[in-house]
Order: structure tokens, then C-alpha cells, then sequence
């Protein structure tokens, strides 16, 4: 939300921070790829022989909950909505000053 307000006020530098995240994103999987696997891609979901029924459900259910608020945030920010805007509009630039 953050990139996006960024994004929205300046284009250019919401892109490259856009991509900033992206490159980072990337050099830390292949990071981790090699510090935990040697360098070599041999990391697949059947390969997780620790991990039960019990504990994959519980995985899955996590990850779905995840992309669904990835996807559509507004089923948390809408019950936000009413506490943070009350929050800013009782803010007054008195208090400001003070700080």
C-alpha cells in the first residue's frame, strides 16, 4: 500500500522501488538456495518427507489465507477504516506543534 501511495505521487520512483523489492526478493532466494541446498536446485514439495497430513493442511491453509488477502486486502482494512479515520480527524495540528 505503501508502493502504491508512492507510485501514485511519484510514477519513477514508485517503479524503482517497485523493482527494488523484486531484485531483493530474488537475491535472497538464491541466497538461501545456496547457503541451505549447496547451489543446486534439488528443493521440491515432495521432498518435505517431515511433514505430515496434519502439518500440510495446516500449511495450505495458511498459504490460502494469505493469497486471498494478498489479493483482496479489503476484508481487513474495511473493519480498520472507522478506528484509523477517527484517529485522523481527532488529530489536530495542536498536538503536532507540541511534538
Amino acid at each position: 500500500m505503501s508502493l502504491y501511495g508512492a507510485f501514485e505521487r511519484m510514477p519513477i520512483m514508485g517503479a524503482l522501488s517497485c523493482s527494488s523489492i523484486i531484485l531483493s526478493a530474488a537475491f535472497t532466494i538464491y541466497l538461501y538456495n545456496r547457503v541451505a541446498f549447496g547451489g543446486t536446485y534439488s528443493m521440491h514439495l515432495t521432498s518435505f518427507t517431515d511433514l505430515n497430513k496434519r502439518e500440510y493442511t495446516i500449511l495450505l491453509t495458511l498459504v490460502g489465507f494469505i493469497v486471498i488477502l494478498g489479493i483482496y486486502p479489503a476484508l481487513i482494512l474495511d473493519g480498520l477504516h472507522y478506528s484509523v479515520s477517527t484517529l485522523i480527524y481527532s488529530f489536530d495540528a495542536e498536538h503536532l506543534i507540541l511534538l
